[in-house]
């Protein structure tokens, strides 16, 4: 069943059918709250995906660098934040390295904006002594974010795949392949395990305090005429949203707002510039960095991506439910560009971004994921710096885009997601047809308790509590095991085959 087949399925149970836009609205909360109710009660097999992980190896001045023939030198002063190397490195990516840690002079700093592939902003001033020709410096990748979607790490472990050919650093004939132990962080701390400790393969991996990215405010959406056909077209609608992105990560998402595309003459048609405002309507803005600056300033490395509302009548301006927001696009002259399927972020030193093409937005575009900002992060243990691939670089030609350099080392992964929200009426839930019922039975319950009919409301949980049972046998992991009394043996026998002593750890 579809979302509108949810529906109507309550309706029916209710024997209450009104055809308001309000009333499906409820409906359509309550069901994807049974929804993510069920979805989370068991780590059920079809609620799982398998993914790549990649690691970063070091960023090194010898490894990383436009013309590798070269050592890429490190330009810093004391008092500064600012850092800047003597070539552009293709690795050197906001999304990757942004919340990394630089260390030069024997300290380390931490990453606080990516300004370009030449250049970085640290969180604290620079103390070592100035130098415009630091070789020995170091970024190293110690954190890893998890999917977006992410609710629990399942497995990840070191494979023959996708990568196995053993050309980088960890060249052998046995590497050790196999599952990365998880540790808490109590436990790191019980075996005092070294934090800057790097070998080719992680053993483990040490989960970590998660990351909160603030949400976003108001919108102001202005509109203005331009020529030709390519623009937005008038008398037609357009709900819009946005949300920072730091590190990566999304945030929470802003107020929307909604505009009317009007004017214009012949084939005239609207360019829309979105402003991201304060709840006070101030302009969010960071201030570009400036050479007496010793912390980051208000908004560094906040940018900003913008959202449309694919659930919605563009002719009369109304919702048709729940909001499906997707993202913009880059708009292009032309559909054969590099950058044009990329999302559209504005920089953190800009308050306004302007978009002048309708292929920005299409119904294809990514989804975005309903998150609360908080992103669940881990530290493999020992920090990777190692590779399978070593990708060399290649300049754009007249006819396909730059690859850029590259090592590559994966491990690959099983975790618990989120679904996305059923928000347009053909939205489906990511689950097996049985459990369809049970979403309509969990709603029942909550509309029965909210009406305070709990009989009613006690009915329906028990055929939840009932149909769960029946359901488990089938569509959860079950290890299947033969209990034998050991034999008390004076020596010999099978041991452990993990080595303890591969955990590394101060004296």
């Amino acid at each position: 069943m579809n979302l509108k087949a949810l529906r109507e399925k309550i309706k029916n149970h209710m024997d209450y059918s009104p055809d308001l836009q309000g009333f499906n609205d409820q409906i359509d909360q309550l069901i994807n709250d049974a929804y993510m109710n069920i979805w989370n009660t068991k780590r059920w097999t079809f609620a799982q995906k398998s993914f790549l992980f990649q690691f970063h190896p070091d960023m090194l001045g010898t490894r990383d660098g436009t013309n590798t023939a070269l050592v890429t030198n490190a330009s810093v002063t004391k008092g500064s934040r600012q850092v800047t190397f003597s070539q552009a490195m293709d690795r050197l990516q906001a999304g990757i390295w942004e919340g990394s840690f630089f260390q030069a002079g024997g300290f380390e700093y931490k990453i606080s904006k990516v300004v370009t592939s030449t250049q970085i902003l640290l969180d604290i001033p620079y103390f070592g002594a100035s130098n415009i020709d630091v070789t020995d410096w170091v970024i190293k990748k110690r954190y890893y974010q998890l999917p977006q979607d992410c609710l629990e790490l399942l497995n990840l472990q070191h494979s023959d795949h996708p990568a196995h050919l053993g050309t980088g650093v960890s060249n052998g004939a046995f590497p050790p392949y196999g599952k990365i132990r998880a540790l808490l962080p109590r436990k790191a701390e019980e075996l005092n395990l070294r934090e800057d400790y790097k070998a080719a393969y992680a053993e483990a991996y040490v989960w970590s305090p998660p990351e909160n990215i603030p949400p976003g405010e108001k919108i102001g959406l202005t509109q203005a005429d331009i020529a030709g056909s390519a623009g937005f077209p008038k008398n037609t609608y357009l709900e819009v949203c946005w949300c920072f992105e730091k590190d990566g990560k999304f945030g929470p998402l802003s107020e929307p707002a909604t505009i009317l595309f009007t004017g214009g003459q012949n084939n005239n048609t609207h360019s829309l510039t979105i402003s991201f405002l304060s709840w006070d309507d101030q302009p969010i803005i960071a201030d570009v960095w400036q050479s007496f600056d010793t912390r980051p300033t208000q908004y560094e490395g906040m940018r900003k991506v913008i959202f449309w509302n694919a659930n919605f009548n563009r002719t009369t301006g109304e919702r048709l439910g729940i909001p499906a927001w997707k993202s913009f696009n880059q708009d292009g002259a032309t559909r054969n560009t590099p950058s044009y399927l990329e999302i559209v972020k504005a920089a953190d030193t800009v308050s306004s971004i302007t978009l002048s093409t309708f292929a920005s937005i299409d119904s294809g575009n990514p989804r975005y994921i309903e998150i609360d900002g908080q992103h669940l992060m881990i530290r493999p243990y020992p920090r990777v710096d190692a590779w399978d691939i070593s990708v060399t670089k290649q300049d754009a030609t007249a006819d396909y885009s730059k690859v850029p350099q590259q090592y590559l080392r994966y491990a690959v992964g099983r975790y618990m997601y989120k679904p996305m929200i059923l928000a347009e009426a053909t939205d489906s839930p990511e689950m097996p047809y049985e459990f369809h019922q049970l979403i309509v039975y969990k709603a029942l319950e909550e509309i029965y308790l909210k009406l305070s009919q709990m009989s009613l409301s006690e009915t329906y949980r028990k055929r939840i509590a009932d149909e769960i049972k029946s359901l488990e046998k089938r569509y959860c992991d079950h290890i299947d095991s033969h209990i034998v009394r050991g034999q008390f043996l004076i020596g010999g026998g099978d041991r452990f085959y993990y080595d303890y002593q591969s955990l590394r750890k101060l004296s």
